[in-house]
């Protein structure tokens, strides 16, 4: 059973401010305001419990085991390395990604659909899963790297000729 929100939760009042602070023009779709509130709440609630430096991990590990199944070593202080700089350079980037979600979803899914996503990942089932999507995430790159570089291969050619290219 979905999980509502009473009208007197602060979302909805967060929500409602917001629409009657736009212009009439704006207020078109009344309705995206309160999804857009509930968007943003979702996805902090998520970014509360997601461990980011392990996502920003996931992004060069499979390039580290590229590296060292070729044969190359790669010492704790040069993954060391890597890893600030990619946590300098990718950290809050993705979190602005992530946030900018909110206007997609709010454009995307209905109040009732953003209502059950905010329910789902209040539970502990929910938060578990924010918890483990770096783990996720790293066990399945390697097959998806694998998946693009064996598909392009073949595909490259296909598309040259699609788009008329030359090779």
């Amino acid at each position: 059973m979905p999980v509502r929100f009473p009208l007197s939760h602060p979302v909805f009042s967060l929500a409602l401010a917001a629409l009657l602070s736009l212009p009439l023009s704006a207020q078109a779709d009344p309705g995206r305001e309160a999804r857009l509130t509930v968007a943003q709440a979702y996805i902090e609630a998520t970014l509360a419990d997601l461990d980011v430096e392990a996502m920003v991990r996931t992004m060069y590990k499979p390039l580290l085991e590229e590296i060292r199944a070729s044969g190359q070593e790669v010492s704790e202080e040069q993954e060391a390395e890597i890893d600030a700089l990619y946590q300098e350079n990718m950290a809050e980037p993705l979190v602005d990604l992530m946030r900018a979600q909110d206007e997609i979803m709010a454009d995307l899914f209905t109040l009732t659909q953003i209502e059950d996503l905010y329910a789902f990942y209040m539970t502990p089932s929910g938060r578990a899963v924010m918890q483990k999507l770096p783990q996720l995430t790293e066990a399945q790159m390697p097959q998806i790297n694998e998946l693009v570089m064996t598909r392009m291969e073949t595909m490259m050619p296909k598309i040259m000729e699609i788009l008329e290219l030359e090779d």
